[in-house]
């Protein structure tokens, strides 16, 4: 396994990986819902991105069914229009519950149960073998929808027909008696590391590590085995079986002598005992940070190939348009020329002409006869005849000699009449030039786009970025005042009720305005401090913001605040609460109307990375200042561009990139807006930090921009 390019442990997940993995998963995520389902752009189309509410938060779940299935924290692209799949799965899970989530048998098959209103739980099904599919199955049993319809020897996989697992392959290990084992394995002449990954369906590195701890060479004949051998290979398969169901794991990524990474393990095995190891949290984990240096690598291929393309045929577009700019400039100047030679030899012309049409018409005489009188003009230095060149019979045409420069005229129009034609040939081209121009600039434009996107693309496709974990605030508004409180804010009537219920303690401040439709906003504080006036008055203005103030436009807004045991769900006798609201009682303490402007900026958070090039840790949400280091080093670290919205004031604290926004009555797009704000971050970042805020999503701006129409104050 040495060098730079060492073979790899592992490309996929195992079925023993797919036991814990199925663990990890039904713990995590039972009860919870599917929020929504994306594909990822990767060369095969199979890779898809499932969005999940658990009770402990938001899980993202990658799969690729010809590798892997495990919990992301990596920020991972989306197209912006669903396939006709992707549209299919949304219609039938996405908002349904998560009863469970199982392995079938030993097999590399997990299993989604999602509640179903008709019954029987319908069933999402994962085959990660033959290349992966993904199949929707109904509460009778019957495949609703598949990836991949196909017919194999021992079952079909087709629409409305029962789906059926595959043939079991092998002995069912887990509850293997010594007997069976022994009795199993002493009747062939296979080589006994073959022998047991055959008959027990279990992986050959698997196999290989029972017979490293029964102490038995791996490449012996099974009927070579003593009794007490075999015995010795039970108790070792026994042994790791034991391990595996009680959940006994301690997982971890191998690394070769280089320190790269070249396969993960959920549990401890003695022939990888040689190679160093970086522990991890999860499995989950240890397969997310593994499977993320393939995919920086190749994840875009795809994207980045089309990319190339669309540039290559544009650039092909404006090569034409600016030749075409330039064969129009000749002509018109070429035309000019032609046109002024005319008006300096228009007798001669018209005596040439006259004498050409003369002869043809009324003295009958061919083409070639009037070419051969002229000829013989020539000879004569008669003047008209100096300046004829050729006649071109099928086109009544005549080829003209003016001071060395060749061209065509009609037969059939006078000197004058044929000047007024290549002078408008000459306008013509004029026309075409600006045109050719237009379209130039235009499509000038579109490459430099185009380029902007593929220098996008090169970005993301070397840099897959794991999101730093988010604090429990993160999935409201929030903000860090001046005086570092936390300031919390609802999204919706749903997270204004969470906020109060969950959140809100005796010594905090409860904000809200005057108005329908506002966050509910509270000041923590956990340390029971004097709460300072330059936090209130920060509140204040964040909280107006989040109202329906700003949709409306206005430049400020009623804002109060109350202690907690004022604020109540209990409504009046006869009286109903809506969700999200709340009864007041006694004072409301109302502030100075505060001018509404919010602030939304960017900070770039270090993602730390050991010596050996693998993640270890996300830093704290606190760690606000990047620390300064030299170009080399700054190379080797990754930063992850978080966005975040508050008062001005604590914003200049906080970040010095950022844009301040007010509302307006004028109707706009908030998509438009969020990129003119990461195109606003991206011109003031420094070069070095550029590659990182391309990385920010439009949607993360949006859902800081309040609810409305807003402009950017230009200051």
């Amino acid at each position: 396994m040495e060098g730079k390019n060492p073979k790899l442990l592992k490309k996929n997940i195992s079925n023993i990986d797919l036991y814990v993995l199925s663990y990890e998963f039904d713990k995590i995520l039972k009860d919870g819902f599917i929020s929504n389902i994306y594909e990822i752009p990767t060369k095969d189309g199979k890779t898809i991105l499932i969005k999940c509410r658990t009770k402990d938060g938001k899980r993202n779940i990658i799969i690729d069914p010809k590798t892997r299935i495990n919990f992301t924290n990596f920020d991972y692209p989306v197209p912006p229009f669903p396939s006709q799949f992707i549209m299919a799965l949304r219609k039938y899970m996405k908002g349904r519950r998560i009863q469970r989530i199982y392995q079938h048998k030993l097999d590399r098959i997990m299993i989604f149960e999602l509640k179903s209103s008709d019954g029987d739980p319908w069933k999402f099904i994962i085959e990660l073998f033959g290349g992966g599919n993904y199949i929707l199955v109904d509460g009778q049993g019957l495949i609703y929808m598949a990836k991949k319809y196909k017919k194999m020897k021992d079952r079909a996989v087709l629409a409305k027909k029962e789906y059926l697992y595959p043939p079991s392959r092998g002995i069912d290990i887990w509850d293997i008696t010594e007997e069976i084992f022994i009795e199993s394995l002493s009747t062939n002449n296979e080589e006994i590391v073959r022998n047991i990954a055959r008959r027990f369906n279990i992986g050959g590195y698997i196999s290989e590590e029972i017979c490293h701890r029964a102490k038995i060479d791996k490449k012996r004949e099974s009927s070579s085995l003593t009794e007490e051998e075999l015995s010795n290979l039970y108790n070792s398969t026994r042994n790791i079986v034991d391990n595996i169901k009680n959940k006994v794991i301690a997982p971890r990524i191998i690394l070769n002598s280089d320190k790269k990474p070249i396969g993960f393990e959920p549990f401890t095995l003695e022939i990888y005992s040689k190679y160093p190891f970086v522990m991890k949290n999860s499995f989950n984990e240890a397969i997310d940070d593994y499977f993320s240096q393939f995919d920086s690598e190749d994840l875009f291929s795809g994207e980045l190939k089309v990319s190339k393309k669309n540039i290559s045929k544009t650039e092909k577009i404006l090569n034409k348009q600016k030749e075409k700019v330039e064969e129009s400039k000749k002509l018109r100047s070429k035309s000019l020329e032609h046109g002024h030679l005319i008006y300096q030899y228009l007798t001669e012309l018209d005596n040439l002409i006259n004498t050409i049409m003369t002869q043809k018409r009324i003295n009958k005489r061919s083409w070639n006869e009037i070419s051969e009188i002229l000829e013989r003009g020539k000879v004569k230095k008669i003047a008209e005849c100096q300046i004829f060149d050729k006649i071109f019979a099928k086109e009544v045409k005549l080829q003209i000699n003016l001071e060395g420069e060749k061209f065509k005229i009609d037969l059939k129009k006078t000197a004058i009449e044929n000047a007024q034609i290549i002078y408008s040939k000459a306008k013509k081209a004029k026309k075409k030039i600006i045109g050719a121009k237009n379209a130039a600039k235009v499509t000038e434009e579109k490459i430099l786009e185009q380029k902007e996107k593929h220098l996008q693309v090169e970005m993301r496709k070397a840099i897959l970025l794991k999101k730093p974990k988010e604090k429990w605030y993160e999935k409201f508004r929030w903000f860090i005042s001046s005086d570092n409180f936390l300031i919390v804010g609802g999204r919706d009537a749903s997270s204004n009720e969470s906020i109060v219920k969950k959140h809100m303690n005796n010594n905090d401040l409860f904000f809200h305005t005057d108005v329908r439709g506002a966050s509910v906003c509270i000041i923590k504080n956990e340390m029971n401090e004097k709460i300072p006036e330059t936090t209130i008055n920060e509140t204040a203005i964040f909280a107006s913001c989040y109202s329906s103030a700003w949709k409306l436009g206005w430049g400020n807004a009623d804002i109060y605040y109350v202690f907690p045991e004022q604020v109540s769900k209990s409504p009046k006798s006869g009286e109903f609460l809506k969700k999200g609201s709340f009864v007041i009682s006694g004072k409301k303490k109302f502030l100075t109307k505060p001018y509404l402007e919010i602030s939304i900026g960017v900070k770039l958070i270090p993602v730390n990375l050991n010596e050996d090039g693998i993640k270890i840790k996300d830093i704290n949400e606190e760690e606000i200042e990047t620390p300064k280091k030299s170009k080399e080093e700054d190379e080797d670290i990754q930063y992850f561009p978080k966005v975040f919205s508050s008062p001005l004031q604590t914003m200049k604290n906080q970040s010095s990139n950022y844009v301040r926004l007010k509302p307006t009555k004028q109707k706009s797009k908030t998509s438009a807006l969020a990129k003119k704000i990461i195109e606003i971050f991206i011109n003031k970042a420094n070069d070095q930090d550029k590659r990182w805020i391309r990385l920010i999503s439009v949607n993360d701006i949006i859902r800081l921009i309040p609810s409305g129409s807003g402009e950017i104050i230009r200051k």
